[in-house]
């Protein structure tokens, strides 16, 4: 054979999108193309073909060839602890370190005790300030904690304008997680401007007032609400500057954007391209100049699991990938013990190495928007965006994002979404692995560091502080009294509370908390009772016959924290009935094939209530026998797609569980 001459095309055959769809409407038989589109949040739809786009020229992301920032948060509250951290970070490869103060909505169980100067030089020791980029999250103190820094980065002989700080400040964001700020909304205009003009006074490079998707993200928003808020958020920090006096060709390099990463790949590198679309369409709108925005991605909060928590190092890589392929600026990974405490150097280096490994060995940012021309990913983009503009123009015809906040529109709003993935959540429709799927009722115990929060905290001194400006007077006054050994606390103390302003607060709720209260009820259980809460599976017939369904009931059992006993080949219903007697379970649950159903399940079911059992279950729905079965006692059906959570909480009133006591957990 001559295999120079092997004409390779010609052996294929060609096939269009017609000639898809033509077979595809053949499988269908008479049911619409449309029937094999899946349905995703925010009322938008995937396909189940994309073609690929010859007409889409990529976007401007990131400069070519350029990495993204590898961000690590520092929120360790001993302070030596702390700069331990932060140099074993910055010597492991990341770029910049994020300053995570208790007043933050987003400490996660810690946060940096920095008060004074004295106390960041401790922080900052052996640290180049010049080298790195800084994020502050601060709540509400930001522009002092900014202050601070700088006052602290002089004494090391490192001047303001060597500094490029991101993110120090959003209001907006506190606001919406605690529901209340203790001031007029006109003063924090004023200090937003005030921050501006002190920035500017000291060459501080960075953008510093932040629109923040993620306190909708992981309060349950979907991608269509994050942007949409966030762009609004854009533009309510740009109007606020405006009103102090900066021109209309600067604002947009005083704001920058944050974002929440998931392990939807795709519908994470989606959004992020999708927030670029759409700030270049607010600034045409609004007849700005074209300008870059800053775009920071920190990996999802909401998606993060207490259980298994080694499938958040799965969840976080896939994350962090999405963002640097959809262009983020900067990524912050959260370390894989993050729901379980404060992270240990191991979670923090595998944090860390993710990044490392896609941006330094898989050369990620070698290539400037890679998902370009998917069809995908272009056909998605396009729409997102276009959803999130139109959310964007409902909150602007509210009058904006703050008084959407305080009328409760966009309470509810999120409300609806989050209730709507969580239902997803306890069908299985959206399984969480290691919670909701494949659990592991064996694993042991995950390592976290543990702090005395005791120890901190200090009693306010006031200061005499002047009004704010757009000259930065107040946070130069600030800077003043840090210098002169003031501390935070006595800077927060002093400002003039000039009323309160409230909203429906929006919390942070991880989608494996109601598992995990399971969870935590089970292992309860066990210390009281001296055993964990059992399900007995009936298994009939041969173990072919009942594997498939024996598994699939015993994972579903486990997700709650109940063990399985049974699940054998009984010799005789009399054998099946003598083993769950002795195996001191309340409920049974029979698995077996619907041909085996017909010939056995009424006659089991019958057996098991009067052997003792309070609630027996049938996995599947024979749906010629369920009448039958329910005259005879069956408590309920397990299935795919069925409501696991109603299901697990049933089972634990039976075992004399109350779950009453329940409290949200973030």
């Amino acid at each position: 054979m001559d295999m120079q001459n092997i004409d390779f095309p010609s052996d294929f055959l060609e096939a269009t999108q017609s000639d898809w769809e033509a077979s595809a409407l053949r499988a269908l038989k008479g049911a619409a193309l449309d029937a094999l589109n899946t349905p995703i949040a925010g009322g938008l739809e995937n396909k189940p073909l994309y073609q690929g786009r010859t007409d889409s020229a990529p976007l401007q992301l990131r400069e070519s060839s350029r990495p993204w920032k590898i961000i690590q948060r520092s929120d360790h509250p001993v302070i030596s602890e702390a700069n331990t951290q932060m140099l074993e970070d910055l010597e492991g490869g990341a770029d910049g370190i994020e300053l995570v103060l208790p007043a933050s909505p987003r400490i996660l169980g810690g946060g940096l005790s920095v008060q004074r100067i004295d106390d960041m030089l401790k922080l900052l020791d052996g640290v180049k300030p010049d080298l790195i980029d800084f994020r502050l999250e601060c709540g509400y103190e930001g522009s002092a904690t900014l202050a601070l820094l700088v006052e602290t980065c002089k004494q090391l002989g490192v001047p303001s304008d060597q500094l490029t700080v991101q993110g120090v400040s959003d209001p907006l964001s506190v606001f919406v997680s605690s529901g209340r700020v203790r001031n007029s909304f006109e003063r924090l205009e004023q200090r937003a401007q005030d921050l501006a003009g002190y920035a500017r006074n000291n060459g501080i490079q960075g953008s510093l007032l932040r629109g923040d998707g993620r306190c909708y993200h992981d309060t349950g928003a979907n991608s269509v609400q994050e942007l949409g808020l966030t762009l609004s958020s854009l533009l309510y920090y740009m109007r606020i500057l405006e009103k102090g006096g900066i021109p209309a060709e600067d604002l947009p390099k005083h704001v920058s954007a944050c974002l929440s990463a998931s392990a939807d790949q795709f519908g994470t590198i989606v959004k992020a391209r999708a927030m670029r679309q759409l700030w270049a369409r607010l600034l045409d709108a609004a007849q700005m100049p074209s300008q870059k925005l800053h775009l920071h991605m920190e990996t999802s909060w909401r998606m993060m699991s207490k259980r298994d928590p080694w499938v958040n190092m799965l969840r976080t890589t896939v994350a962090a990938f999405a963002a640097g392929i959809g262009g983020a600026d900067s990524v912050s990974v959260l370390p894989f013990t993050s729901a379980l405490g404060l992270p240990n150097a191991f979670a923090r280096r595998i944090a860390r190495n993710t990044q490392l490994i896609l941006v330094e060995e898989s050369n990620l940012a070698q290539v400037s928007d890679p998902a370009a021309g998917s069809g995908l990913v272009e056909e998605r983009t396009e729409e997102l965006a276009n959803a999130a503009w139109g959310y964007f123009q409902k909150i602007e015809k509210e009058g904006g994002v703050l008084e959407a906040l305080q009328s409760g529109l966009i309470y509810a709003d999120v409300t609806a979404a989050r209730a709507e993935e969580d239902k997803l959540v306890a069908t299985g429709r959206h399984p969480l692995t290691g919670t909701s799927a494949f659990p592991n009722l064996g694993e042991a115990d995950v390592e976290v560091l543990k702090a005395d929060m005791d120890q901190i905290g200090e009693i306010a001194t006031r200061k005499d502080l002047p009004e704010p400006s757009p000259d930065g007077q107040l946070i130069e006054a600030v800077a003043k009294a840090l210098s002169d050994g003031a501390g935070l606390v006595d800077i927060q103390a002093s400002r003039k509370q000039l009323g309160d302003n409230d909203c429906h607060a929006l919390k942070l709720t991880r989608l494996a908390t109601p598992f995990e209260s399971l969870r935590d009820k089970a292992e309860a259980f066990k210390e009281t009772q001296g055993n964990s809460p059992k399900v007995f599976l009936a298994t009939l017939g041969p173990v072919a016959q009942h594997t498939a369904r024996s598994t699939f009931t015993s994972n579903f059992y486990a997700a709650g924290g109940f063990i399985s006993g049974g699940g054998k080949h009984f010799e005789s219903l009399d054998d099946l009935i003598s083993c769950f007697r002795i195996s001191d379970a309340k409920i049974a649950c029979i698995c077996s094939s619907d041909k085996v159903y017909e010939e056995q399940a009424v006659a089991v079911l019958k057996e098991l209530k009067a052997a003792g059992a309070k609630r027996v279950t049938l996995a599947g729905r024979p749906k010629e026998l369920m009448a039958e079965l329910t005259e005879n006692g069956l408590d309920g059906t397990i299935y795919q797609g069925c409501d696991m959570l109603a299901e697990l909480k049933t089972c634990f009133e039976v075992v004399g569980v109350s779950l009453a006591d329940e409290v949200e957990a973030i």
